[in-house]
């Protein structure tokens, strides 16, 4: 039996992996009533997550483009609790949009420790 050398191995993992096909496009509606905040794009589920994305907006159009299929969700605001949207998961050559406007208690979000995320 022939042995497989790790470059090898990397070579064919990367290209099973290119059959995804990044082309996701993520584009949010924020309003935030003139509060700057930072909009942080997150893989994975809270609690298990790492920042894919981020920027600062004061509300209007936030997009993210060039997007792997998985399972996403925004943590927004500038201190150490958060909104946190729901956890969405994107599919390869599909756009998504959201309309979020920041209430506290209320709306299509929930505050959360930026740690636990």
């Amino acid at each position: 039996m022939k042995k497989v050398s790790k470059l090898a191995l990397s070579i064919l993992f990367m290209v099973a992996n290119a059959s995804y096909a990044c082309n996701i496009d993520f584009n949010i509606t924020l309003q935030t009533f003139g509060e700057g905040v930072l909009v942080e794009l997150r893989s994975g589920t809270p609690g298990r997550s790492r920042v894919v994305m981020s920027t600062r907006s004061s509300g209007g159009n936030v997009s993210f483009s060039s997007l792997c299929p998985g399972r996403y969700f925004l943590a927004i605001g500038n201190d150490e609790s958060v909104s946190v949207t729901p956890v969405r998961d994107f599919e390869e050559n599909v756009s998504y949009s959201s309309r979020i406007t920041m209430q506290r208690g209320s709306g299509n979000v929930g505050r959360q420790s930026r740690k636990s995320l």
